[in-house]
């Protein structure tokens, strides 16, 4: 018993010295750093907003102080960045990145142009799970979802792989709209709602609730712009009348189809690094990232933004995106028809 107690007493006290080591050496690697900090946007919309949030709270939190430096990297609906920081970034800890969710899906799916693994990612956390909408101009004469799923209407996107293209492709398949889409809309969502005003497009989605109470909230108020629809695995509180498209789907196969595209809503505002970074860096970030979800300065900037707190840690996102990955293959299948995503298999 004696023996036992030293022993277990020698291993506790050996653990202690060892996470001490391990935060020391943390700090010692961060103190003079400068992160950077890559953006899959452009500046103005709501992933910008977000990411300068963080930015102003977070380096207090992470050993060493490093300063953070925003890069943005937008195209390909969030695939460029993606693929630039699993691909070309440095694995040390000095790069992360806020990458767009649907980059997660196209990756789970096969898709040619993601050049990653999804479940490779360092992930640090997720600033806050999101619902995703879809609006009209008040000049387009559609009323509600019925209107929208019924007419021909004029869709922007920011291109393949973003929410702003695969959903409305998705509800092409599964809803029977006949929404004829626009790309090069990248970066801000008022791009879109100003090609909108001026009649150049009459609807768009892949806008968050969160960017929309944020940034559009003028355009709702004044009744310019209306939401008719939104996507998620649930209804957002602040639009309980709005249908989900989820509720919609016809038949268990469209449902199941909808499920795994609004599963990467989850990820709203993934903040994740390259592969391989070593693991008491990465502990060192994803600890100050949940610091800084809870500190008073940074909930007060987020309330005064209008951006929303809905976060959680990497143990929930590496679950999220393994459930992705580790979809049924005829779900997979029907989705890539839907967003028209070539089998990788062949």
């Amino acid at each position: 018993m004696r023996s036992c107690k030293t022993a277990c007493l020698a291993l506790f006290t050996l653990g202690m010295f060892s996470a001490a080591a391990e935060a020391q050496d943390a700090e010692k690697f961060f103190s003079g750093k400068s992160i950077a900090f890559i953006v899959a946007s452009t500046p103005g919309g709501g992933y910008d907003a977000y990411a300068r949030t963080l930015e102003r709270h977070f380096s207090k939190h992470i050993p060493g102080n490093p300063s953070l430096s925003i890069q943005y990297i937008p195209g390909g609906g969030g695939m460029v960045a993606a693929n630039t920081i699993y691909n070309l970034s440095k694995r040390d800890g000095t790069v992360l990145a806020m990458l767009a969710s649907s980059s997660f899906l196209v990756g789970a799916l096969g898709e040619p142009l993601a050049k990653f693994d999804n479940v490779k990612f360092t992930n640090i956390g997720n600033m806050s799970e999101e619902t995703d909408t879809c609006s009209v101009w008040n000049s387009t004469g559609v009323n509600d979802y019925r209107d929208f799923l019924q007419k021909p209407l004029i869709v922007g996107t920011a291109g393949i792989g973003s929410n702003s293209q695969t959903f409305p492709m998705a509800m092409n398949e599964v809803l029977h709209s006949k929404f004829k889409f626009v790309q090069g809309y990248q970066g801000s969502a008022t791009l879109r709602t100003t090609a909108m005003e001026s009649g150049e497009l009459q609807a768009t989605c892949g806008i968050f609730v969160s960017t929309l109470t944020s940034q559009l909230n003028n355009l709702l108020s004044e009744g310019k712009l209306k939401v008719v629809l939104q996507m998620g695995l649930s209804r957002h509180p602040l639009f309980p009348d709005i249908p989900n498209a989820l509720e919609l789907a016809p038949d268990e196969k469209g449902r199941s189809a909808f499920e795994l595209l609004f599963a990467q809503l989850a990820l709203g505002r993934p903040i994740v690094a390259p592969p391989d970074v070593p693991k008491d860096r990465a502990e060192a970030l994803a600890k100050a990232f949940a610091e800084t979800m809870k500190d008073p300065d940074y909930l007060a900037d987020a309330q005064r933004l209008k951006i929303e707190t809905r976060w959680f840690g990497p143990d929930r996102m590496d679950r999220i995106m393994a459930q992705m990955n580790e979809a049924p293959e005829p779900v997979k299948a029907q989705v890539r028809k839907m967003l028209n995503i070539s089998d990788p298999a062949r």
